[in-house]
């Protein structure tokens, strides 16, 4: 399926159709979890075996530090994540996916990896190698 836009194939509108078809996906994979937009870029921001704390986490979610620890109470409510506190410092406290939460980002993880398989099944891996150089240049430029 490719995107179509009824407008000048401008890069950006390219873009943006994309960005809108991964929005799609996203959202349904939110919705068979009941996860929050937040909740889940919690989820996917955190590593199985890889512990962090608040403020790393926050900004990984791209949220500030308050808004983030909202959204990190609501995922220890919900038993996604473990909070305990730094033996090295009782300030600060230690986050980690908890069972539950380790079974939903493997889900998600799964699912995710299913959409890759799909896009490299329809590419070379030489048109791969461009895509993936493309998009980070246009990283870069944004």
């Amino acid at each position: 399926m490719s995107i179509t836009i009824d407008m000048p194939n401008r890069i950006v509108d390219l873009i943006l159709a994309l960005k809108s078809k991964c929005l799609e996906k996203e959202e349904s994979i939110r919705q068979e979890f009941g996860l929050s937009p937040a909740e889940y870029k919690g989820i996917i921001a955190m590593s199985p075996n890889e512990p962090c704390n608040c403020n790393k986490l926050s900004e990984k979610m791209g949220l500030s530090v308050s808004r983030g620890s909202r959204v990190i109470e609501k995922l220890v409510k919900n038993k996604y994540l473990i909070c305990e506190t730094s033996l090295e410092d009782k300030r600060n406290v230690i986050l980690s996916l908890a069972p539950r939460g380790i079974r939903i980002k493997k889900k998600i993880d799964s699912m995710l990896n299913d959409c890759e398989s799909i896009i490299e099944s329809k590419l070379s891996n030489t048109e791969i190698k461009s895509t993936l150089k493309i998009f980070n240049k246009l990283g870069d430029c944004l």
